[in-house]
């Protein structure tokens, strides 16, 4: 994953994401959506082809560095969890 801060604000920031997968950029959102201090954070599409993504986090008091941060880790978490459960269901 390439990953460029391309504006950054007290309470908002803009990351151009590159060569990932949409659907862990979607976990990572959804993971921010639970904080309570983050007012928005959306991912969107730039260009299919080559896989360029615009992710926007707005917060009302933390960093949106930090909300990122935490969110991503939370993500690993929440994956490493589900890939344990699914190797679990599988087995039997």
């Amino acid at each position: 994953m390439l990953a460029e801060v391309s504006d950054l604000k007290d309470n908002e920031a803009e990351l151009k994401i590159k060569e990932e997968d949409i659907s862990i950029l979607y976990i990572i959102q959804h993971e921010l959506l639970k904080e309570k201090s983050v007012e928005f954070a959306g991912v969107m599409l730039q260009h299919p082809l080559t896989k360029e993504y615009l992710v926007r986090v707005m917060t009302k008091r933390k960093d949106p560095i930090e909300a990122i941060k935490d969110a991503s880790v939370s993500a690993a978490e929440y994956t490493k969890e589900l890939s344990s459960l699914l190797k679990a269901a599988l087995k039997k």
